[in-house]
């Protein structure tokens, strides 16, 4: 199987994180597809209860989400395979 020649290029980029972020944490993720865009829909969903406050949405479109797809595969192999 072909690799993507696209993930292979690394470019450095350099990411300014606010002093006042505070990291949130989701548990669940709805997903909406349209033709121009993906939402990604970042919940965080209580245990025992049926209650989930959306914390973050990002939408995205098809070829970010196909390269993010790439990107979540790889990366899981890379480290996660010890795991399953």
């Amino acid at each position: 199987m072909a690799e993507d020649k696209s993930l292979q290029l690394t470019k450095q980029l350099h990411v300014k994180v606010p002093e006042n972020h505070i990291p949130t944490f989701a548990n669940s993720v709805q997903i909406n597809v349209a033709n121009e865009e993906v939402t990604l829909q970042f919940i965080f969903v209580r245990p025992n209860t049926s209650q989930g406050t959306m914390v973050s949405e990002i939408i995205i479109t098809p070829q970010h989400a196909i390269k993010l797809q790439k990107a979540l595969d790889s990366t899981i192999k890379q480290h996660f395979t010890k795991h399953i």
